[in-house]
């Protein structure tokens, strides 16, 4: 007789009924955990989300509504910048902790424990957070603004952008410069606000009409129409040297017609000298030979003179 044979029918059915009722009451507690998760934090999370959603909506609002009542004020563009940006960043930091504490994260913790962080991290970026803290004097005190020629840190050139690292010029050349923040702080800015000043030095023989040679430069000077007009230029007597009577010049144009100008002028100077007949001397020695000093020269020198 076969085994199954004699296991009754009654019995099989029992057992898997049992088996099933088993798998069913499993997936009801399933389903039941899954029911009671999502009601206890699908909220949670569901209010999170949309704090972290409004948060960044009012964030970028307050941006905007503060960039044009500053601009409407002329307020200068790198602080409308940087007011915009901090008051940006400040509403997303918010709403991030409030989100945080609605997902059921303990936010004093987590904020103690950033303070910590914190302090590690000032203490390796020393140099870069030297930088932002030069950056927010240099937006403040506003040594210069975008737009404005300076010349600082052995760099000269408009500056295009100042954010908290670093400022950007872009030189005369074309060429583009990033200067650490803090290499401008406690340096001498020299500002030259869209006028760059240019200095010329030429020698006249001590025997030329200074007024003459003066009245030649200025001429050449007025002739071009890069030289601003409206500052005069000044021109006089710099140095008496060895071989001349040095002249100065000193005029302005714009800071990318200042090479320009410079050659240019350079060369309209030396055409008209020579046209006027007004001589630009080269650098000359008289040498005095006594008899008796040289004769004591050769004689230590062993030069026997036939």
């Amino acid at each position: 007789m076969h085994p199954f044979d004699a296991v009754p029918l009654a019995q099989v059915a029992a057992t898997t009924t049992e088996a099933v009722t088993a798998q069913v009451a499993t997936t009801k507690r399933v389903i039941d955990l899954i029911l009671e998760m999502a009601v206890k934090y699908g909220f949670q999370v569901l209010g999170g989300t949309l704090i972290l959603v409004a948060g960044w909506i009012t964030a970028k609002f307050t941006a905007k509504v503060l960039t044009d009542f500053l601009t409407k004020r002329n307020m200068d563009v790198t602080v409308v910048k940087f007011v915009s940006g901090t008051a940006k960043l400040t509403v997303l930091a918010f709403a991030f902790l409030v989100a945080l504490s609605k997902f059921g994260v303990e936010i004093t913790p987590l904020i103690a424990g950033l303070s910590v962080a914190g302090v590690g991290v000032s203490l390796a970026l020393q140099g870069t957070l030297s930088n932002y803290a030069a950056g927010i004097s240099l937006i403040f005190t506003k040594p210069f603004k975008v737009g404005d020629i300076i010349e600082v840190a052995g760099v000269t050139g408009e500056v295009q952008d100042i954010s908290l690292g670093s400022t950007r010029l872009t030189r005369v050349d074309g060429a583009k410069v990033v200067v650490p923040n803090k290499h401008i702080i406690g340096e001498v800015i020299h500002n030259y606000s869209g006028l760059k000043g240019v200095d010329i030095k030429v020698g006249v023989g001590y025997d030329t009409d200074v007024n003459r040679a003066i009245e030649v430069i200025r001429q050449v000077i007025l002739s071009d129409r890069r030289v601003f007009k409206e500052k005069e230029p000044k021109i006089g007597i710099l140095e008496f040297a060895d071989s001349s009577i040095n002249l100065g010049v000193k005029l302005w144009c714009r800071q990318e017609d200042s090479l320009d100008v410079l050659f240019g002028v350079n060369k309209g100077i030396l055409e008209e000298f020579r046209r006027n007949k007004i001589d630009i001397p080269f650098p000359q020695r008289d040498v005095h030979l006594y008899q008796e000093s040289v004769e004591r020269t050769l004689s230590h020198s062993k030069i026997n003179i036939s």
